[in-house]
């Protein structure tokens, strides 16, 4: 599997996998809005997307956005969106996403990656995100 920053060539897969999750969250599906705030995402460069890559098929996402802790007056990556396509859970995607999102607070020595409401949406617990 390949866990990579995602570039414009995956944005309909994107659009796909976000649908998706919006609906596993109990929003009504709507994929050319979640297509234009995912395609605003990339052209506007104001959030990273790690996109999963298993056998030439994309099977998850995790988004990540720059943020700050005005406690600790340090930046930090926050993210909202982790997806693992349904036929695909339970296999440690996740927590690989995961540990790519924690690569990249470490390489930009950003303080942490924070995750709320994590147990209840559907999610396995992980462990702490602080590096």
């Amino acid at each position: 599997m390949q866990i990579r920053i995602a570039i414009d060539e995956d944005l309909e897969s994107l659009a796909l996998m976000f649908n998706e999750y919006r609906k596993s969250l109990g929003m009504k599906s709507d994929l050319q809005g979640g297509r234009e705030f995912i395609e605003s995402r990339l052209l506007e460069n104001d959030s990273v997307i790690f996109i999963a890559i298993r056998a030439g098929e994309p099977v998850g996402f995790i988004q990540l956005y720059p943020s700050f802790s005005s406690s600790l007056l340090k930046p930090l990556w926050y993210f909202d969106d982790l997806y693992v396509a349904e036929p695909c859970r339970g296999q440690g995607i996740a927590r690989d996403l995961v540990a790519k999102a924690k690569e990249l607070a470490d390489e930009t020595q950003v303080l942490a990656v924070r995750r709320e409401k994590l147990e209840g949406d559907g999610f396995i617990p992980i462990e702490s995100f602080s590096i």
